[in-house]
């Protein structure tokens, strides 16, 4: 149980601050090589010659330095800081350890290649200074990154409780809605075919449509990101409208299979991809859009998707059978209840990524600035 940094994780798991060891070896103490705390990490193998320039500072001794790791350790005592080293080969000598790697599939890099790369060093006080700066940025980042992965957590928790009744809301008076009602999903709606007669000649100009891509990546599709296809004026081609929910049928493996996605806005002219296929509602009474969007991607009805999948190496879903799932359906003040909750956590969740995009986009100019 001895704590432990192999060369895969320098590039998978570590930054250029090893803050928290994750992994434990069994071998015996006489076989490992351990740290003093004032080392530098790099891979010396890897399939992508890039990944070989991700140097990693490790701070703590006593740590077991797994084999394949170039290791940098400095000749004179304070001579320079291991943090702004790391940040400073990650940022300026990556591209030029990769071009120094050798091998077919697996690609080496040696410490003798290492020891002829120059670099460039401020004073030891102007280094500590940017190695405590830059440890603040990433320390943020980290803290943002588990916020978000929480709010995941917890926004899959209450998906969870909800659609298996666990957790129930009440009406504004506090008084208890009604049962939830099984129905089938061909007793709500209906569904139709995405585009038809189409060849790659059509594609690219034209008419919006939803691509399987749209389906696949959110429960709402995303109305900023269509491709285009050219409609004639004798074409019958289904058109697709506000509060459609869009299936893949198709996929490589079981578990991605009939994902869905529902569309919240009001659209002019707008059709589906060939690859998937929509369900209509026949009243939003029954089946709210909002509320649809959160049901479809609940790990209920997944679980109940995915059993249709048949193939070998790819898997399809038969919309007929599909028709015959059933559901439970709260009322519509439920549902409505359930998807603003629901929806209102999908915006914090958002607000929290995109300050973790925006501070990601903010230290890369930084760091292409600091090290010119």
């Amino acid at each position: 149980e001895i704590p432990c940094v192999r060369y895969g994780e320098l590039y998978h798991m570590y930054n250029e601050v090893i803050v928290e060891v994750f992994n434990r070896t069994n071998l015996n103490r006489d076989e490992l090589l351990f740290s003093k705390g004032d080392e530098i990490l790099l891979p010396s193998a890897g399939e992508d010659p890039m990944d070989i320039g991700s140097a990693s500072a490790l701070p703590f001794s006593g740590i077991a330095i797994g084999r394949t790791i170039n290791i940098l350790r400095p000749k004179i005592e304070s001579f320079y800081s291991q943090i702004y080293v790391s940040y400073y080969i990650n940022q300026k000598l990556k591209e030029k350890i990769a071009t120094l790697a050798k091998g077919v599939s697996i690609s080496n890099v040696y410490n003798s290649d290492l020891k002829k790369l120059e670099i460039t060093l401020p004073t030891l006080p102007e280094q500590q200074k940017i190695a405590t700066f830059l440890t603040a940025v990433d320390t943020k980042l980290q803290q943002l990154t588990r916020k978000k992965a929480l709010l995941e957590q917890y926004k899959k928790g209450v998906i969870q409780q909800l659609f298996s009744q666990q957790l129930r809301f009440k009406g504004e008076n506090g008084e208890e809605f009604p049962a939830w009602e099984e129905k089938t999903l061909g007793e709500i709606g209906d569904y139709f075919n995405g585009l038809t007669g189409k060849t790659k000649d059509d594609f690219g100009l034209g008419k919006p449509y939803i691509t399987y891509k749209q389906i696949f990546a959110n429960s709402k599709i995303d109305t900023s990101k269509f491709e285009y296809v050219q409609i004639n004026d004798n074409d019958r081609q289904n058109k697709v409208k506000y509060g459609d929910i869009f299936f893949t049928t198709s996929s490589e493996t079981p578990n991605e299979v009939g994902f869905a996605s529902v569309l919240l806005d009001n659209v002019e002219e707008l059709y589906l991809n060939s690859f998937c296929f929509g369900f209509r509602p026949k009243s939003f009474d029954i089946l709210h859009p909002d509320f649809a969007r959160f049901l479809f991607r609940s790990e209920l009805f997944r679980t109940e998707v995915i059993k249709l999948a048949q193939g070998s190496t790819r898997y399809n879903m038969s919309k007929t059978q599909l028709m015959k799932i059933t559901v439970n359906l709260p009322s519509l003040p439920e549902q409505q209840k359930i998807a603003a909750y629901l929806t209102a956590l999908d915006g914090r969740i958002g607000r929290v990524g995109g300050q973790l995009a925006g501070l990601r986009a903010w230290k890369k100019g930084l760091l292409q600035g600091m090290f010119v």
